[in-house]
């Protein structure tokens, strides 16, 4: 068997010709890469000056907006008007509301559904109440709440189907919707 020679200090230091080769090859290639990308950029320059010279020109021979920009102008507008209408349900006093409602109610009353019209300021309010005398107290109560305005009782009806006879009632009121 052959002794094996470890040489854990070299004695001479070999030239990295290959490090420096590739050194100068990425150089060279970013140097070509720079001209390349500066001739791109004048290139667009030269562009977008004949597009803006073609829209001049063109917004002097007609007045009036092509057709798509007044589009895009009509869209952008039902965007800005539809996001504005939520912005303003968002900021709306909802908390105060949903406690009125649910304040004034009781262990006599079960809400069914509540319908907020927004636009008009109304609150539609459909439940049930134990008998008719706690829909007319409901409606008192909801009536003295600074949060709403006229109550009405739209309908009402004694369900007969039921053992108990629960009344089902719909009514209306007036939300003041600046009220805190």
């Amino acid at each position: 068997m052959r002794p094996l020679h470890l040489d854990y200090q070299r004695s001479f230091k070999p030239f990295p010709w290959l490090g420096f080769g590739v050194l100068a090859a990425a150089l060279a290639a970013m140097v070509l890469m720079g001209g390349y990308y500066h001739q791109l950029g004048q290139r667009i320059g030269e562009l977008e000056a004949r597009v803006d010279r073609g829209e001049r020109l063109s917004g002097l021979r007609s007045h009036s907006p092509r057709p798509a920009a007044k589009q895009a102008a009509q869209e952008q507008t039902l965007e800005v008007q539809h996001a504005n209408q939520v912005l303003r349900q968002l900021t709306l006093p909802w908390d105060s509301l949903f406690q009125a409602v649910e304040s004034s109610g009781g262990k006599s009353i079960a809400m069914l559904s509540m319908e907020p019209d927004v636009e008009n300021g109304m609150v539609r309010i459909s439940g049930e109440a134990k008998d008719f005398n706690a829909v007319l107290d409901y409606v008192k109560k909801l009536g003295g709440r600074e949060e709403f305005g006229n109550v009405h009782l739209q309908s009402h009806q004694v369900r007969q189907d039921d053992p108990e006879k629960p009344v089902h009632f719909s009514l209306l009121a007036v939300w003041k919707v600046g009220a805190p």
